[in-house]
């Protein structure tokens, strides 16, 4: 009786390796590329102001957040800062983002901008003033990823062009 449960030993093993194995398939599941946290900086002017942009895309399987703050040249006090938070369907190299929430900077105690977003959720009076000045509620979009760059193209307030700013940008993965 006991040379049969050895025999058997090796085949019981590996039953049991195989069935701890299966369900981990997720284990050999690859990540998308574009998922992730994105980055684009540029250097702009306002007349003769110079002013920095940082405008950073967290990109889930199936949800954005995206937040663009100016600074003052040589500062980093934050004068401005514009938040995008909603959800994603992506199809191939195809993206369409709908909108959630709008947020603005969060002031501090001497009434200062920072680089915290206050979010406004859909339907609220802020985030319909800000679809008011042109912003779209839903925008398509295409992408190429790899490791260390995405490029989105966007038409942002859906005038059919991708012509505005931030509708076409080259990101970099932090």
């Amino acid at each position: 009786m006991k040379t049969k449960i050895l025999k058997k030993l090796p085949y019981l093993l590996l039953l049991l390796a195989a069935v701890m194995i299966i369900p981990s398939c997720d284990w050999f599941r690859v990540d998308p590329e574009y998922l992730g946290t994105w980055q684009y900086t540029e250097k702009t002017y306002a007349g003769e102001i110079a002013l920095n942009m940082t405008h950073t895309l967290k990109l889930n399987e199936d949800t954005f957040e995206e937040v663009i703050i100016y600074r003052r040249d040589n500062s980093s006090s934050v004068m401005s800062l514009l938040g995008l938070k909603g959800n994603i369907s992506v199809n191939d190299n195809e993206v369409v983002f709908t909108l959630t929430a709008i947020g603005e900077c969060l002031k501090d105690s001497y009434d200062k901008c920072t680089a915290t977003a206050e979010w406004f959720p859909k339907g609220s009076p802020k985030y319909n003033a800000f679809l008011a000045l042109g912003i779209a509620e839903s925008f398509d979009g295409t992408f190429e990823a790899d490791e260390d760059y995405l490029w989105l193209v966007r038409d942002l307030n859906n005038d059919t062009d991708t012509d505005d700013d931030w509708e076409e940008i080259e990101f970099e993965r932090l």
